[in-house]
């Protein structure tokens, strides 16, 4: 049971002993049903020429024994059975009348003996018809061996009236038993002969196969295992070669495709992997920048509030209680003081103004977009002399809060990075919405940079700068471009799709927006 379960074993594994059984197994039926058809057919052949023979052989004994049975020599004739009886080839041979009864015998044996046709050795031929008796048959023995048994009838011919009744058309039988066995051994050796060159044959096609197909298929077959095997190890740039076109090459061919493009998707997963990372990195900074521009924020309208607005109210109510104090006494010193508290209530006024600006605007809720956008430009470019284009007559409604929110602070940037970066003279700014979405455009005419620099390593203010403005896009699931060149100039598109349901469908205030007559400078991007 177990040699059996390791041959079971090793069958499942191993391919050149399948194909080994493959081509043996099939060919041991073949040739089996092959050799033993063959080996009956030519043994049924045999047997029927030998039957024949022995039929022949039974008439020339009987030829033999007619001339002296004619010659009524009783002697000669029993001297001739006793000859042969000698014969090892003969089992028997008896000369019977009519009764069945054996006449003669060599050397007198049986003599006597009364024959039953009723007896299982005769019933091959006396269960016949008479007409249909064969003249030899083949019979077995109780003890199991068989012999060829001729059954010549002995005519009453002419000669014999002197000695038997005219009337019987049979003066006897002389019955010839031959032993099978001799007969068969020349079978037998050819058979094992056969088999010999049936197992010859069997082996030598088992090696002209194996050398064959161990040459043309199982070695190729073992590569692409081997090859296969590795190539899930992690070795991708392994490769099969192509040779043939059959079906292991078309095998080879589709796998070399298929290790390509997984060698490409993995490159393309690395540097997928690679600048999530460096995104993930990027936005790490950006949030720590924002934190920081936060808190400096905060600490910047602290000190705004402590060192301005704190010291001119507290100024301002030393002006009034001056005032106060003067105003029976001397009121032309005290209305001159009432009035420089009143220019100190106008600059505070205009310092907690400009705070508030720098927040956020008010006029971007009230307004909307375009004129924010207008005053925050005219502002921020006046000081730096920088002539200033927008276009916004195509942007006849209020976008939605969030995306104006985003906007602003996409195009502030920006125009923060024209003063700081760009040594521009000119800035066009267009706003529209078209075909349910918005399209804004920062173009200048200044120096221009490089940005798969600045957008790859993310360091410096101006990397965080770009990276926040395409955060604050995308989030509303918008898409930012930039376009830029040294000594080209900087165009920044801005396209965000718009809901059919976005709120604030208002138009807004003043028609169909405003546009400034400046044109736009010549070699701007």
């Amino acid at each position: 049971m177990r040699s059996s379960g390791l041959f079971s074993g090793g069958a499942r594994r191993s391919l050149r002993l399948k194909v080994t059984l493959g081509v043996v197994l099939p060919l041991l039926v073949i040739l089996g049903v092959f050799t033993a058809i063959e080996y009956a057919r030519h043994r049924e052949a045999t047997l029927a020429d030998l039957s024949s023979v022995a039929a022949q052989t039974g008439q020339v004994i009987e030829s033999s024994l007619l001339h002296e049975m004619l010659s009524r020599n009783v002697e000669g004739l029993q001297h001739m059975l006793n000859a042969i009886g000698e014969d090892k080839k003969i089992r028997a041979i008896y000369l019977l009348d009519t009764t069945g009864r054996v006449a003669f015998a060599p050397q007198g044996v049986d003599v006597g003996r009364q024959m039953d046709n009723r007896d299982p050795t005769c019933q091959p031929c006396h269960q016949l018809p008479a007409a249909a008796r064969p003249s030899s048959v083949v019979v077995t023995l109780p003890d199991g061996q068989r012999v060829f048994r001729s059954m010549n009838p002995i005519e009453n011919r002419p000669e014999c009236h002197a000695c038997h009744d005219p009337h019987q058309r049979l003066n006897g039988v002389l019955l010839t038993d031959i032993w099978v066995a001799p007969l068969e051994t020349p079978l037998a050796a050819d058979l094992r002969e056969n088999v010999l060159w049936w197992v010859a044959t069997i082996v030598i096609t088992v090696i002209v196969v194996n050398v064959a197909m161990s040459r043309m298929v199982i070695r190729r077959l073992e590569q692409v295992a081997q090859t296969l095997t590795r190539f899930g190890r992690g070795q991708l740039g392994l490769r099969l070669p192509a040779e043939s076109p059959d079906e292991i090459g078309q095998l080879a061919a589709a796998f070399n495709q298929m290790g390509g493009r997984i060698q490409s998707e993995e490159a393309e997963n690395r540097a997928l992997s690679e600048d999530l990372r460096r995104h993930g990195r990027q936005r790490q900074e950006l949030l720590e920048r924002l934190i920081t521009a936060q808190e400096e924020e905060r600490r910047k309208v602290a000190r705004d509030l402590h060192d301005d607005l704190g010291q001119d109210l507290a100024g301002l109510a030393a002006s009034l209680e001056g005032a106060e104090r003067l105003w029976s006494e001397r009121p032309d010193l005290a209305r001159s003081q009432l009035r420089q508290a009143r220019s100190l209530i106008a600059e505070t006024t205009e310092r907690a103004y400009a705070m508030i600006l720098s927040l956020r605007p008010s006029a971007l809720d009230d307004l909307g977009l375009a004129p924010t956008l207008r005053a925050h430009a005219e502002r921020t470019l006046r000081d730096a002399g920088i002539q200033f284009d927008l276009d916004s007559g195509e942007l006849t409604r209020r976008l939605p809060p969030e995306i104006e929110t985003a906007l602003f602070r996409t195009f502030q940037e920006a125009l923060s990075n024209v003063v700081r970066h760009s040594g521009a003279r000119r800035v066009r700014l267009s706003l529209t919405v078209r075909d349910g979405s918005f399209d804004g455009e920062i173009a200048d005419d200044g120096s221009g940079f490089d940005p798969t620099e600045v957008q790859v390593n993310g360091h410096g203010r101006r990397g965080l700068g770009l990276l926040g403005m395409q955060e604050r896009v995308a989030q509303c699931g918008g898409a930012l471009e930039i376009r830029s060149s040294p000594g080209a100039g900087t165009r920044i598109r801005v396209r965000i799709p718009l809901l059919e349901d976005s709120p604030h469908p208002n138009p807004l205030p003043g028609g169909e927006g405003t546009r400034s007559p400046l044109p736009l400078g010549k070699g701007w991007g």
